[in-house]
């Protein structure tokens, strides 16, 4: 009693101690957003004023890289340059004068503007380098004055001389004058300007990295942020930052052309600035948010500090209140307990207890009522089905008995259905009481919907329903509405759901007492699907014509039947198996009884086959009460025959496999009796087909099939090849091999020797004995 008070308390003193603790939680989250939105706020200031200070940076530079461009024009519209572009070879003081002023020129530049620290012109022609000092060999030029780190001269020649460029700027290198080191940002147009395939020479423009530096060093100073300039094709041109290279988080924050955005960079939080120039080059600053939110992270503690404190006060003074308020619910609870005996509890909480105490009595009430209205459906289903086997007592059933199952029979003749469901395999997906339950209930909404009023549907069995007809009288209307019942009935099932059904029907009989013999007449005719398997429907009526007399499977038609299936010729079985059908069931009126003695018998038939085969294979059938379960689980007498052709189909293959395996161990029993015997002059195709004792004309048909040659043909092959072996050891005569091998005398052996090989023994005689003596003196 105790566990379940604590129980309860706790429900009803957490609900107040949460009521308590939201409303301490309300003006809390009210401050944490406006601090929030203050903090918003602050960031985007600081946003904007970095974001002032890179547009600042980008309207300088982009000034300097326009000088730059300008610069490049200017000398590239030269007329001077130009010329000796294109006139190198040719009239050799003017283009010395020539040169002289463009390096005057290239002097005046580099030594009035700072931005620019290098400038010289590369003449393709000759491969050379024209600057404010001379002129010099691209190679020693590279290699002994001017040298950028890191790149061999190729590489270079093929980075800044190769292709066509328009305003191309190269990202930031490291170079090296003598000893002198420094930074710059490489700037190359190809010469002529708009030429793309027949360029003359390059002009080169270096500018100083460090100039570029004084004007972000103000940023970099205030945020201690990255500083990038990146061209239209996202190449950094330079960069602050020690690793170069753009965060791959940052490319997709810079496709708009200015603002300012945050990501993640190494777990860091990160505030990224950037701006575009008409060029399409990006000036963007990378700083850590930390930085920015430094004066705002430690106001933001000391005011966490300070919401924990108020958060824990106002913990303590909820519990205190709850507590408070909850003491008298508990108060009442505990007298409501004590008064009732409850010994259980019934409700959630106090308040719940409190509700269920008072409407306890209405509940139980309709709880009751609620029971019994939910077991009528199976009181009425068992009801109806002891009803339809015959097994109530008809004469104790009342009007008010039948009102209170809910069957109400309004008309006095009855008729029963019995639904055999054979196969539900294309609608089920496994063969479980959940697909069969479901299987029935279809049948069972499919049936009423048909019936309408007229009838009940009971399950009966597993795969079996029962239907209950109720008509006024067994008039023509009434047998044509039964009849297409039965025929709509087994249509929908099989189009709509692919179940096939088999559907026994008996007469109408009137009042209730014979609903048992209606049941009895229906299994009657279900029993006869053996003979009728009608689509339709079977009717008891039809069963009128049947009689009952022997069936036709004479001895002679089982014996002749079984000596077809010895030779595997299952055409014969198929078609003598096809004729004891029609004879029995299309012709004749054969029962059902008799008809599963028939097929009964033409099983007896297939073991005594079984049991004499010579096999040691395991066959799926091979146990008799397996073959007879099988049989006796068929629908229909066409099912019984198919099963009964399956198993003679069965035996059949078995013994064509068996004659073939044995006529391959005949081939090479041939085979090896002639190699033995070659040197019998009496060995011929009459001898050895005695020996086997078969004929000699289905021994030269055999043998030609299964080689592919003739026996006297192979016999001459063996005879030979032993032949060669005798004449390679030099130690017997030709009549003496003529002998070993079959021939009476060499004359025989000498015309099948030249004949088969082309040459007489003798002389096959000398050619191998020429290529011995030869093989040994290279071994020698």
């Amino acid at each position: 009693m105790k566990w379940m008070d604590k129980g309860r308390r706790r429900s009803v003193f957490k609900t107040f101690l949460i009521s308590y603790i939201v409303i301490l939680l309300f003006p809390l989250c009210i401050g944490a957003y406006i601090f929030q939105r203050v903090e918003n706020t602050m960031i985007i200031n600081e946003n904007k004023a970095n974001l002032g200070l890179l547009e600042q940076v980008k309207l300088v530079t982009e000034n300097r890289f326009n000088e730059v461009d300008k610069i490049a024009l200017q000398f590239a519209s030269d007329p001077k340059l130009q010329w000796s572009l294109n006139h190198i070879d040719e009239e050799y003081a003017q283009n010395q004068i020539n040169l002289l002023e463009i390096m005057n020129s290239i002097r005046s530049v580099t030594n009035t503007n700072s931005f620019i620290s290098h400038f010289f012109v590369y003449f393709k022609n000759t491969d050379s380098i024209l600057t404010a000092t001379g002129k010099a060999d691209l190679n020693m030029y590279f290699d002994d004055i001017f040298r950028f780190s890191g790149k061999s001269t190729e590489e270079v020649k093929r980075e800044l001389f190769t292709g066509d460029h328009l305003r191309t700027y190269l990202p930031s290198a490291e170079v090296r004058e003598k000893e002198k080191t420094s930074r710059v940002i490489t700037y190359v147009q190809s010469l002529p300007i708009g030429e793309t395939s027949n360029i003359s020479g390059y002009l080169v423009m270096l500018i100083n990295e460090q100039e570029i530096d004084q004007l972000i060093e103000q940023i970099e100073k205030l945020y201690h942020s990255d500083i990038y300039i990146v061209d239209e094709h996202q190449q950094i041109i330079m960069s602050t930052s020690k690793e170069n290279e753009l965060n791959k988080a940052i490319i997709p924050l810079i496709n708009m052309e200015s603002g300012y955005s945050s990501f993640r960079q190494n777990n860091e939080s990160m505030i990224l600035s950037h701006t575009t120039d008409n060029n399409g080059w990006k000036y963007i600053s990378v700083l850590p948010k930390k930085v920015v939110l430094k004066q705002i992270i430690m106001l933001k503690n000391w005011a966490l500090s300070l919401i924990l404190l108020l958060l824990f006060v106002g913990i303590i003074i909820s519990i205190v209140l709850a507590r408070r308020n909850y003491n008298p619910i508990r108060d009442v609870v505990k007298t409501i307990m004590e008064e009732n005996n409850y010994t259980k509890n019934l409700a959630i909480n106090e308040f719940d207890f409190i509700k269920q105490a008072i409407s306890n009595t209405f509940e139980e009430k309709n709880l009751l009522k609620e029971t019994v209205t939910q077991q009528t459906p199976v009181i009425q289903a068992n009801f109806l089905a002891r009803l339809i086997k015959g097994y109530v007592d008809v004469s104790d059933v009342n009007e008010d008995a039948l009102q209170f199952m809910g069957v109400h029979f309004k008309k006095n003749y009855f008729s029963v259905h019995i639904i055999e469901i054979d196969d539900c395999s294309q609608f089920v997906a496994d063969d479980t009481e959940r697909e069969w339950a479901l299987v029935r209930f279809i049948l069972s909404n499919l049936s009423r919907e048909l019936i309408g009023e007229d009838g009940y549907v009971v399950e009966m069995d597993r795969n079996r329903l029962g239907i209950l007809f109720n008509v006024s009288a067994p008039d023509d209307q009434t047998l044509a509405d039964r009849h297409t019942f039965v025929r709509n009935l087994k249509n929908y099932a099989q189009q709509r759901f692919k179940l096939k059904i088999t559907i026994a029907v008996s007469q109408f009989h009137p009042g209730m007492t014979e609903i048992g013999r209606c049941y009895r007449e229906a299994l009657v005719a279900f029993d006869s699907r053996l003979v009728f398997d009608s689509d339709e429907g079977i009717y008891y009526e039809q069963l009128g014509g049947l009689e009952q007399r022997d069936y036709q499977f004479a001895i002679e038609t089982e014996v002749q039947l079984m000596n077809y299936a010895k030779s595997g010729d299952y055409h014969q079985v198929e078609k003598m198996l096809d004729q004891i059908y029609e004879t029995n069931f299309l012709l004749g009126d054969i029962s059902p009884e008799l008809g599963k003695c028939l097929f009964y018998d033409l099983l007896s038939s297939v073991l005594k086959l079984r049991n004499g085969l010579k096999t040691n294979e395991h066959n799926a059938y091979e146990d008799m009460s397996e073959l007879v379960k099988r049989l006796s689980a068929c629908a229909t007498a066409m099912d019984m025959l198919q099963f009964i052709k399956a198993l003679y189909e069965d035996i059949c293959r078995h013994m064509q496999e068996e004659k073939n395996k044995y006529k391959d161990q005949m081939y090479e029993r041939i085979v090896v009796y002639i190699k033995h015997h070659y040197g019998d002059a009496n060995l011929s195709v009459a001898s050895i087909a005695d020996h086997f004792q078969i004929t000699p004309s289905y021994l030269s048909t055999y043998f030609k099939k299964h080689s592919g040659e003739k026996i006297s043909d192979f016999i001459a092959e063996v005879r030979i090849k032993e032949s060669k072996k005798m004449l390679i050891e030099q130690s017997f005569t030709l009549a003496e091999i003529a002998g070993k091998i079959g021939y009476a005398n060499d004359i025989g052996f000498v015309r099948l020797f030249k004949k088969h090989e082309g040459v007489t023994p003798g002389k096959y005689r000398e050619i191998a004995s020429r290529l011995t003596n030869m093989m040994e003196e290279v071994d020698g």
